[in-house]
C-alpha cells in the first residue's frame, strides 16, 4: 500500500544540480501530483522530475574495448571497496550526521547505506563517500536552523 503524497512528503526525484536521483521533499502539489521539490542533499528547489528508466534499446552498440573498460571500472570499484573495508575498525567509525564536518579517509556509518569511507570533499558542505553500493554525495557541516 502506497502512502499518499502531500506537501512535506519525501520522494525520489532527479536533481539537475547533483546530477543524480536523490531524496527530495515535496514543496508544491498540483492535482495530487508533486510539482515542486527541494533536494535533501544540495537544498536546491526545482520542478519534480521522474527518474528515467534505463533502456538498452536506444543506445548505440559499443565496442568490446569500452565494454571491457566499464566492467573493469566496476571491478576496480569493488576491489577498492574491499581493500578499504579490510582494515575496518568500528571504534574509529563515526555515525553520519549532516551537522558534523568530515575529512577525506574518515570512516562513517550511515543508517541507510551502511559502512562508508569519505573519498572526496567537493565543497565545504558536501562530501563523496564510497559505500558498498557505490559512491554517494552527502551533506556535511549544515548549520542548524
Amino acid at each position: 500500500m502506497f502512502k499518499k503524497l502531500g506537501v512535506g512528503s519525501e520522494l525520489e526525484s532527479y536533481c539537475g544540480r547533483c546530477k543524480m536521483v536523490l531524496n527530495h521533499r515535496v514543496v508544491a502539489m498540483v492535482d495530487d501530483q508533486p510539482r515542486r521539490v527541494r533536494c535533501l542533499t544540495c537544498n536546491s528547489e526545482h520542478n519534480h522530475r521522474v527518474a528515467k528508466a534505463k533502456t538498452t534499446t536506444t543506445r548505440r552498440a559499443t565496442s568490446s574495448r569500452s565494454k571491457a573498460a566499464s566492467s573493469g571500472s566496476k571491478a576496480s570499484a569493488a576491489s577498492k571497496w574491499n581493500a578499504l573495508v579490510s582494515n575496518w575498525d568500528d571504534a574509529i567509525a563515526k555515525p553520519y550526521n549532516m551537522y558534523e564536518t568530515f575529512k577525506v579517509d574518515d570512516r562513517i556509518t550511515h543508517v541507510t547505506f551502511g559502512k562508508g569511507i569519505v573519498t572526496e570533499i567537493p565543497g565545504p558542505d558536501k562530501m563523496i563517500t564510497l559505500f558498498e553500493s557505490g559512491e554517494k554525495m552527502l551533506m556535511q557541516g549544515k548549520v542548524r536552523a
